[in-house]
């Protein structure tokens, strides 16, 4: 199993690098939620955090990257007259770039990067233990 490398804290979070054939190289955080944490604090949130990734295949990521596609195209185009076809599921899901991934104490959001389509802007992506998807949120960095 690859592990988390490169950890250090900043800012009450801490930060490293992932590397794997599903998610290439990645940034990872981990946040406690809490002030004044040190890096101690993280081990038990950084262990399950190495068993769930551990966890992610390139399907299941395909999986969510479908499912995004789906929510955010449909949601783009609600009101305008335009029926999305699938073309305009299939590019968005293609265009999607995992490039961080957050661990809470009781969430993770994946986060995704689509510079054609949402040039400027990271799409989290918070899901369950399961990898099912909770939440979808496009913002400003």
């Amino acid at each position: 199993m690859n592990k988390f490398e490169n950890l250090k804290t900043e800012d009450d979070i801490v930060i490293g690098n992932y590397e794997s054939q599903v998610t290439g190289n990645i940034t990872v955080e981990f946040d406690l939620e809490e002030d004044g944490a040190v890096m101690e604090d993280y081990s038990e949130l950084i262990s399950a955090s190495e068993t769930w990734i551990g966890k992610l295949t390139k399907e299941k990521l395909d999986e969510l990257k479908r499912n995004m596609s789906l929510e955010l195209t449909d949601s783009a185009y609600t009101g305008s007259g335009y029926k999305p076809g699938q073309q305009d599921y299939d590019g968005l899901a293609a265009e999607l770039t995992l490039v961080s991934i957050r661990f809470f104490q009781d969430a993770f959001s994946l986060v995704f990067k689509a510079k054609k389509e949402y040039p400027d802007m990271l799409i989290w992506c918070q899901v369950d233990e399961d990898m099912e998807m909770e939440d979808l949120m496009v913002d400003n960095p």
